[in-house]
């Protein structure tokens, strides 16, 4: 049986569809790294990894229209590090990957941003933006997993992207590759500190 809520979703896409230009190839909206900083954390239990990004984006006119009609954008933010071989494809030794959640309620008329279990509420689209943009020590490895190898040898890597997959299926069809919707940062490399430093 559909649910009431799904009905809701489904004519707010409907209306998303009949407002959305025409697809158009092109290259994706830049998602831009500002900056990004990795820290030890050894007095965690178990010791863990850290990591500290900001980017810099703007919302396309079909994004910030979507958000309105009260369907969430999803954005998801990716961290690896790989050891370099020359003799095969590099080795992967760590992954993390984490889930954002940007919506609003045209009843409340507030905007929520959700990560990890956690919701903050905010007046405007300006005031919760920041929060979609900033990743404050966002535990991504335990140092166990780096301990046993030289830093100069490994590779980090981060990225932030638009998550195409999480909008009504109807809606995924339409856009197609309109580059209005595409939203993503390509991957940046971050420098790998020694895995017993403190940091600052």
């Amino acid at each position: 049986m559909t649910s009431r809520r799904d009905v809701c979703t489904l004519f707010a896409a409907g209306a998303v569809l009949w407002a959305a230009p025409k697809p158009v190839l092109a290259q994706s909206v830049e998602a831009q790294l500002m900056a990004a900083a990795l820290k030890p954390i050894p007095t965690e239990t178990p010791p863990g990894l850290v990591l500290t990004a900001a980017w810099e984006f703007d919302l396309s006119r079909a994004l910030t229209d979507c958000l309105r009609r009260g369907i969430p954008l999803y954005f998801v933010y990716e961290f690896e590090v790989k050891k370099r071989r020359w003799y095969w494809t590099n080795k992967e030794i760590v992954s993390a990957r984490l889930l954002e959640r940007l919506s609003f309620s045209p009843l409340t008329r507030l905007y929520r941003v959700s990560r990890g279990g956690l919701t903050q509420t905010f007046d405007s689209l300006d005031a919760a933006l920041p929060l979609v943009k900033h990743i404050v020590e966002w535990r991504v490895a335990d140092l166990a997993a780096l301990s046993e190898y030289d830093p100069e040898d490994l590779d980090a890597r981060v990225r932030m992207r638009l998550d195409l997959t999480k909008l009504p299926k109807p809606l995924q069809v339409s856009i197609g590759g309109n580059s209005d919707w595409n939203l993503e940062s390509g991957w940046e490399s971050i420098a790998v500190p020694a895995a017993g430093a403190s940091g600052s």
